[in-house]
């Protein structure tokens, strides 16, 4: 008996906390001089632009699996601690490369993290390549 209510405890432990991973918004700003991209994500609202004052901005609705999706790999990001994140490059610091900053942001939670651009820490790439496949695709 110990053991199904155990386990009936566990089980709605685990929904709840699968729960509370859900993003509010998902930022990526990729700008230097010359150069800006801008990808935000809420709800299941795609907003890319690449000029400054959104004169060509697009607006994309995301289906219920792509939003599930994006979800499940901010889980990944939000997940790690901020040692697991590192800038594997340093070429924007020299102004070799464009630094990107990406945010995550949920209801009880936000997590952010600058790199050059293409060059992702392992732990946040699927989310970034995911993230600008979905603004390129009509």
């Amino acid at each position: 008996m110990n053991y199904i209510l155990g386990f009936f405890m566990v089980f709605f432990a685990a929904n709840g906390c699968e729960e509370q991973f859900n993003f509010s918004s998902i930022d990526y700003e990729a700008a230097s001089r010359g150069v800006y991209h801008h990808v935000r994500v809420e709800g299941n609202t795609l907003i890319s632009e690449y000029a400054r004052d959104g004169s060509d901005r697009i607006t994309k609705e995301l289906t219920a699996s792509q939003v599930n999706e994006l979800n499940r790999l901010a889980q990944t990001f939000v997940a790690t601690t901020a040692d697991d994140i590192e800038n594997p490059s340093e070429s924007a610091d020299r102004d070799a490369g464009v630094p990107v900053k990406v945010l995550v942001v949920g209801d009880t939670y936000s997590r952010s993290a600058s790199f050059d651009r293409g060059n992702p820490p392992a732990r946040l790439a699927p989310l970034v390549g995911r993230l600008l496949l979905l603004a390129q695709a009509p």
